[in-house]
């Protein structure tokens, strides 16, 4: 069967779709705008389905290419997987990953053979729903991509208890009827859900919530998806944020908060978030003296600038942009030479792409990471950032290792951990069982600590600071996160 492609969806509902993740994630610490990041997942602006559904390691995900295939319909497994036991490392405490290998090997007694759904006596399937095909070619491949290279490692282990870890990534078109079907698809053929990213989470929510039993184990975006009983978010998001970055740029320039500028998409869920994230720094003493609401295909923001100038703005805080937007404005910035104070940015200038596009216009720019620097500058202090680039490379080498991909490998830790919590004879109970113990969990570092199962998000974070065109830390615990505020909870 073939994969309807809804390629007439227009640019604008594609960049609405960025502004959309950019805020929801802001809410939470992250920032991140799915239409331009998506564009760095590879330099082309998309990736697909190798053809036949392979990974380049051969176990599964998706690799570069633009076009999904049909079988990235939810028609099998299409992964091995990963998640074994880096040494925990770094950042607050928080829960990790457990052992990998030997320590779960498979038992004397056996593992009791096809216990459950999805279980066979050599195999676990999973399910993925994420966005592959649509407006935007490979929108969220990096979550599969990630899912996928966790498990890959982990079945380099030995699997958990002599099973190997499969993963059926769907694809849902972005598109919210495919995502409810192919979630119902599979709810009788896969174990559980790991990893998957979506902006129409709301729609598989629907099927997730009346299957009780099935376990849901991604960051979820909409508000359906975060109130699944059944759902565990390794990152969960809420409205408001943490005010910890917020309470460390006044510490530096307290005459500099009472003049603050923002652009906000003019996207209704970007603009429902951003009213969380302006509560918690007016609740600081931050005053916003500019603000203005932009179309997400704007380009040219000379004018911002030219107004946010004449108003007095001495910070600009850019949470709701992507990483191709906040280029343009600091470059629209630096030609109009004009220097604010402060750049406070968000985690979607965390990229590859950044520097190389602002160029000197970035130089000296505040960026706040609720992850540890996974584009590979903490790999020496934390092993979990060595094993997340070693096994992306190993299984998807053309891919960019993104903040979904990030998501993805931490959302396959966490289940691993409670796969491994349950024992050998794996049932759907036993799985949600272990995941509802989770209450604290960080992915050996990876991820600053949150409460999966009390839907607890992160307060800890990174300070970077862009420093002769390289994301460098600042202020930080050697090897952690920063962990000096709370949690601004907006209703």
């Amino acid at each position: 069967m073939g994969i309807r492609r809804p390629w007439m969806r227009s640019s604008r509902v594609a960049a609405c779709a960025t502004a959309v993740v950019a805020l929801l994630l802001t809410s939470c610490g992250a920032r991140l705008s799915p239409r331009q990041l998506a564009q760095a997942l590879g330099t082309n602006g998309g990736t697909g389905l190798n053809a036949g559904g392979q990974g380049s390691s051969g176990t599964g995900g998706v690799g570069p290419g633009g076009a999904g295939t049909a079988a990235a319909s939810a028609n099998g497994p299409l992964t091995g997987g990963a998640a074994g036991g880096a040494t925990g490392a770094g950042g607050a405490a928080g829960g990790g990953g457990g052992g990998g290998g030997g320590a779960f090997a498979l038992p004397p007694g056996g593992n009791g053979g096809a216990t459950d759904i999805g279980v066979t006596g050599n195999a676990i399937t999973l399910g993925n729903i994420s966005t592959l095909t649509g407006p935007v070619p490979g929108l969220f491949a990096g979550a599969v991509n990630g899912s996928d290279a966790f498990f890959a490692y982990q079945n380099s282990q030995g699997g958990v208890f002599g099973r190997q870890l499969k993963l059926a990534a769907s694809d849902d078109q972005f598109d919210c009827g495919q995502n409810k079907a192919q979630t119902q698809s599979d709810v009788p053929k896969v174990f559980a859900f790991v990893g998957s990213f979506s902006l129409f989470d709301n729609c598989g929510a629907q099927v997730i919530s009346q299957n009780p039993g099935l376990s849901d184990v991604h960051v979820a975006l909409s508000k359906d998806a975060q109130a699944e009983a059944n759902g565990f978010s390794p990152s969960p998001l809420r409205n408001g944020a943490a005010t910890g970055p917020f309470q460390y740029v006044k510490g530096l320039h307290p005459d500099a908060v009472g003049s603050a500028g923002s652009l906000i998409g003019d996207v209704q869920s970007a603009k429902d978030a951003w009213v969380g994230e302006q509560a918690t720094m007016q609740s600081l003493g931050y005053h916003f003296s500019y603000q203005r609401v932009y179309e997400p295909t704007e380009t040219d923001f000379t004018a911002d600038i030219v107004q946010m100038k004449s108003k007095g703005v001495k910070l600009v805080v850019l949470i709701a942009a992507d990483v191709k937007g906040i280029a343009r404005i600091q470059q629209a910035a630096q030609q109009q030479n004009w220097h604010p104070a402060v750049w406070l940015l968000g985690a979607s200038a965390y990229d590859s792409t950044y520097n190389p596009l602002v160029g000197s216009a970035g130089e000296g720019s505040l960026v706040y990471l609720p992850t540890a620097m996974y584009l590979g500058e903490d790999s020496g202090g934390i092993p979990e950032v060595g094993q997340f680039q070693t096994w992306m490379h190993r299984t998807h080498p053309n891919a960019n290792a993104d903040l979904f991909a990030a998501y993805g490998w931490s959302s396959a830790r966490l289940f691993v951990q409670a796969l491994q919590a349950a024992g050998p004879r794996a049932t759907r109970a036993s799985l949600q069982a272990a995941l509802k113990n989770v209450h604290q969990f960080n992915d050996n570092g990876f991820l600053a600590p949150g409460d999966p199962a009390g839907k607890g998000p992160p307060v800890c974070y990174l300070m970077v600071k862009v420093t002769g065109g390289h994301f460098t830390r600042v202020d930080d615990p050697p090897n952690a996160f920063r962990c000096d505020g709370s949690y601004f909870s907006a209703g």
